[in-house]
């Protein structure tokens, strides 16, 4: 049948096949661990991120529950409202007098240089109001 030469040759190349079929299989099996380790810590590292915001959640939630935390904090921003109010009020009342100070002068300026326009704006107007109230009808 076959000779013990092809016999031979035969089983060397079907333990070469075995060794590389081998070799193949444990280059897998490394390649596997690797990205087995990579994924574990990709997800202990995400599992660690998602702890560290569910307890921030959770502290969240205690302070916005919390009626002392909210009473104090509301009566800090009372007092500093009240603190601020008194300025704010004499820094408003400091702008409005010094813009009612320079309409003022600059309407006079107007008026001043402009005397014969006020006075026809003035006269023309008048004649306005007085037709409208004489209830002339025109029959």
């Amino acid at each position: 049948m076959l000779s013990l030469n092809k016999k031979t040759e035969i089983k060397d190349q079907v333990e070469d096949l075995a060794d590389t079929a081998k070799e193949a299989l444990n280059d897998s099996v490394d390649a596997g661990e690797t990205s087995v380790r990579k994924l574990g810590r990709k997800v202990q590292s995400k599992a660690k991120d998602t702890k560290k915001e569910a307890l921030a959640l959770l502290e969240s939630l205690k302070d916005v529950l919390d009626p002392d935390a909210h009473t104090n904090a509301t009566e800090h921003i009372i007092e500093q409202l009240s603190e601020n109010f008194s300025e704010w009020s004499d820094s408003l009342d400091h702008e409005l007098s010094r813009a009612l100070k320079t309409s003022r002068t600059t309407s006079r300026r107007w008026l001043r240089k402009r005397s014969l326009l006020t006075l026809t704006l003035a006269v023309g107007a008048g004649v306005l109001v007085g037709y409208a109230l004489s209830g002339h009808d025109e029959d």
